[in-house]
């Protein structure tokens, strides 16, 4: 069952894609939204992309997006934006039912509403979780193109925004609830050989996002938050034990007990030996 409403119908012959439109007339135009649902495999190939902003909400089952740094997959409860003028492909295997939310907007406001709402780097792929109150918003929306009442432009407005604020407001929950997974990771394996790649894929992000989102909570990278843990735990290990370097930088990562050394004494303003003296 797919659900689609549209602003202005399409032209006979044009189809829907001549709906795709940028304005500036008002601050919040929305143009066209929908609810989209699907057992059968398909391929969506936008190489030129829409005129206006692309949202789309996931409400059950896994689309592959073409993203600027590699494949990323969006799944339940997944956020998705797409600028004007961006060229996106998204895949669905058919493996389970695929259903999702869409609205297509527009206006002079849209791009810095957008920004203040903290989706300001596009495109996206960001996790609200499984939120009823995302899906009733859509569910607004689609009663205000049903009723189409006398201040039907400005009812979609309102909708619209409120529809970005409740996502938005949802993102910033599960961020601060997000990389648990990878985080215990590191804990458990700082010692190892840990790549970006790796731990971004536990939380099921792009490498490129999953460091932004990383340094934003933690204040560090990834990388220099495994440096942190391992320069610590050699801390404690010069401390309380007789092991020589060598040894603690093994034991903590590091094969060459040289470029420990060099490490140790760039972050903690002291050589290992000068450390384990006072």
């Amino acid at each position: 069952m797919h659900v689609s409403y549209y602003t202005n119908e399409p032209t006979e012959g044009l189809g829907i894609n001549c709906l795709s439109r940028e304005s500036n007339e008002y601050p919040i135009v929305v143009n066209c939204a929908g609810n989209f649902v699907t057992e059968i495999p398909f391929v969506t190939d936008n190489v030129s992309g829409r005129e206006d902003f692309y949202l789309m909400y996931i409400d059950t089952g896994t689309v592959i997006f073409d993203m600027p740094d590699g494949k990323c997959s969006a799944s339940t409860g997944n956020i998705i934006i797409f600028p004007p003028r961006y060229g996106y492909r998204y895949v669905f295997s058919g493996d389970s039912q695929l259903s999702y939310y869409w609205v297509h907007f527009t206006g002079s406001y849209a791009k810095r509403f957008l920004d203040e709402c903290g989706f300001s780097e596009l495109p996206l792929i960001s996790d609200a979780g499984e939120n009823n109150r995302i899906i009733s918003r859509f569910y607004r929306i689609f009663e205000i193109y049903e009723s189409r009442g006398s201040f039907f432009r400005q009812e979609l407005a309102c909708a619209l925004e409120r529809l970005v604020i409740s996502a938005a407001n949802s993102v910033v929950v599960r961020k601060k609830r997000s990389f648990e997974r990878s985080v215990k990771h590191i804990g458990a394996y700082y010692n190892t050989d840990l790549r970006v790649p790796e731990l971004a894929k536990m939380e099921n992000l792009s490498n490129s996002r999953y460091v932004a989102h990383f340094t934003e909570q933690f204040g560090l990278s990834p990388m220099a938050y495994i440096v942190r843990l391992r320069l610590n735990s050699a801390c404690d290990l010069l401390e309380n034990t007789d092991m020589s370097v060598k040894q603690i930088a093994l034991l903590v990562g590091y094969e060459d007990p040289r470029f420990f050394s060099k490490l140790f004494k760039k972050h903690i303003g002291l050589s290992p030996a000068d450390f384990r003296k006072r």
